[in-house]
């Protein structure tokens, strides 16, 4: 595979080499590499000068095929937007919807067809509808487009069924916490559940008080689901964290918007946490101390997914790179182990090949148990929490089994 470089000031005045960001895109049109069935679009988050000067430099002020995974559902890959951190917000929600269209042609010339948004995207361009709307082809000759809450939500359940069964515990046992803010994932996920599960003894929910999702509309989706347990409500007060009530529970879901502002130090002993949406390292990193030095609470990530078949990934850039280390860590970008999936990564996927319809702006129950039963059915479960490295997931969970198990 022939390669060009560029080169780019990074840290402290070094120049790197960077391969040349359209290599994996160029083997894809020419049938070097096969077709793709779906592409997931990304944009990261704000970026340190450093980075942002790297992949800057890499993506020549385009979208670029960063990676293409392979597996039992078909052919996946990623395209990251390239965006500039010092437009105004008017200026950026502009340069992303231009970018998107460029992104869904190439995704059309790559053969894909669906596109599914990032969370991170499709909040910036109202539920993906911007992007829809400017889109200037005939609708059959389009790929799809899709968000990904309806899979993420998907996830979030198949991983709950998963824990609980490995945990031996009963969720018509468990007091749930539920943080339902502005982002609709967290009640699309309590929707599902009440829809498709056994129901929970009882379900605190804590709101914010400028939501879009009026409280009285989510308590009367509960009272049609037949939720007969009792339901207790509560509001975030800026700057006073988590409610007190709230660490009653056990077992939690929500977003960083809740788990950022829980004290780790109050949660009882045998608390679940799951994960909706993926938490910076400092975040994230007390959950990980407590389980590893207490040894009494579970933190599995919701929106990744374990395949029943080992992926193949190819990477535009080399592994353990600059770029690798940025990219890989960010959300949805590349597998994390042969079996393991980022939910965002299925998306695209599960409209290409299971038959789902596409989601955009807010996802119904019906839709969202659509694409449950399918990737059920196509053998996808849950994944057990990140221990870190020295730490077996499987002896961590017989022990909490052990000790938190649902007693008679």
């Amino acid at each position: 595979m022939s390669r060009t470089f560029s080169h780019s000031t990074y840290t402290q005045g070094e120049q790197q080499e960077l391969p040349s960001s359209n290599v994996l895109l160029e083997r894809v049109l020419t049938k070097s590499e096969a077709p793709l069935d779906a592409v997931v679009l990304q944009c990261l988050p704000s970026l340190q000068e450093e980075e942002a000067s790297l992949l800057q430099a890499w993506q020549q002020g385009r979208p670029v095929l960063t990676n293409i995974v392979t597996t039992q559902l078909g052919r996946v890959g990623t395209i990251l937007l390239s965006l500039e951190n010092s437009l105004g917000e008017e200026q950026q929600q502009h340069k992303v919807i231009q970018q998107a269209c460029q992104a869904v042609a190439l995704a059309r010339a790559c053969s894909a067809r669906s596109v599914a948004l990032s969370a991170r995207l499709a909040s910036q361009t109202n539920g993906g509808h911007l992007i829809q709307e400017n889109q200037y082809v005939r609708a059959g000759h389009r790929p799809r487009v899709t968000s990904t809450d309806a899979t993420t939500s998907a996830a979030f359940l198949l991983t709950l069924e998963w824990v609980l069964a490995r945990v031996a515990r009963d969720l018509c046992r468990e007091r749930v916490a539920v943080m339902v803010g502005p982002d609709p994932l967290a009640s699309t996920c309590l929707r599902l559940l009440l829809a498709t599960l056994p129901h929970p003894f009882s379900l605190t929910l804590c709101v914010f008080p400028d939501q879009d999702t009026p409280v009285e509309e989510l308590v009367a989706a509960l009272q049609a689901s037949g939720f007969e347990g009792e339901t207790v409500l509560c509001e975030m007060q800026g700057g006073e964290g988590v409610p007190d009530v709230m660490y009653e529970a056990t077992l939690f879901f929500g977003t960083s918007s809740l788990l950022e502002g829980l004290d780790i130090t109050r949660l009882r002993a045998g608390t679940l946490l799951f994960m909706l949406a993926g938490l910076s390292p400092l975040v994230s990193e007390p959950f990980l101390a407590r389980m590893c030095i207490q040894k009494d609470i579970l933190a599995p990530q919701a929106d990744e997914l374990t395949s029943p078949m080992p992926m193949q990934e190819r990477r535009a850039f080399e592994k353990g790179s600059m770029l690798d280390l940025l990219l890989q860590t960010r959300e949805g970008c590349g597998v994390l182990t042969p079996y393991q999936i980022h939910s965002s990564l299925l998306a695209g996927l599960a409209v290409a090949t299971l038959e789902v319809p596409p989601t955009l702006g807010q996802v119904d129950t019906r839709t969202a148990q659509g694409h449950y039963f399918a990737l059920r059915r196509a053998g996808f479960r849950g994944t057990a929490p990140y221990l870190g490295m020295q730490t077996s997931a499987s002896a961590y969970l017989t022990q909490f089994r052990a000790r938190f198990r649902t007693r008679s």
